[in-house]
């Protein structure tokens, strides 16, 4: 996402107020400027992030020094504005399987023991619904189209995806809107990309809900 926009030079200029966290994204990785956000957390929610030199939108949470919001050249902005937007480039007939073939793979996996470093605590609940995923960066940054997937499996920890290609971003920002299910949109982080045939299963971990 491109938007056109001036940024003036002193309200970029922020270096003297850098703050050093784990977990902060202090630049944009498009453009370089800073725009002093910081990764979301399970207790923390991500919200959508304008870089206002460069157009690009993170989903994360500001920075903050002695109570006080630290300021980058990254404005909020809202989620439904940004879906509006993305969901225009996304084709009505963007989904890339039909649900009865997932449907078919999801009654294969029903009985199959999930085994591996991101086993998920809770229970797996099989269902093949569509959603619209946002693939995000390493700093959370969407860097491609949306995508119509379905869902194999979903818990209250993590979701298993399906999909006709791979999607090589180590996040997504999942949106249930497409499903007709009330559910909160989500950030999810790749733990497992597996060919499936001709598509692959995109299995993961919820890193926190996103707040509308």
């Amino acid at each position: 996402m491109i938007e056109t926009s001036a940024v003036d030079d002193d309200y970029a200029a922020v270096g003297g107020a850098v703050c050093e966290l784990d977990d902060a994204i202090e630049r944009c990785g498009s453009c370089s400027t800073p725009v002093m956000l910081r990764r979301p957390s399970v207790s923390a929610p991500a919200s959508p992030w304008l870089c206002r030199r460069c157009g690009s939108v993170f989903f994360a949470r500001p920075q903050e020094k002695d109570g006080k919001l630290l300021r980058g050249v990254a404005k909020p902005i809202c989620y439904h504005e940004v879906m509006r937007e993305l969901n225009v480039h996304l084709g009505a007939g963007a989904q890339t399987a039909s649900k009865r073939d997932v449907m078919r793979l999801v009654e294969c996996f029903a009985n199959r023991k999930f085994m591996g470093t991101d086993t998920r605590a809770q229970r797996r609940h099989i269902v093949a619904a569509p959603v619209t995923v946002i693939p995000l960066s390493g700093d959370l940054r969407i860097t491609a189209p949306a995508e119509r997937v379905l869902t194999l499996n979903v818990s209250g920890g993590g979701a298993a995806l399906f999909h006709t290609r791979r999607i090589p971003q180590p996040y997504l920002a999942i949106d249930f809107t497409y499903a007709g299910v009330n559910l909160l949109p989500v950030v999810l982080e790749t733990t497992r990309v597996r060919q499936v045939a001709n598509s692959y299963e995109i299995a993961g971990r919820f890193v926190c809900r996103i707040t509308p």
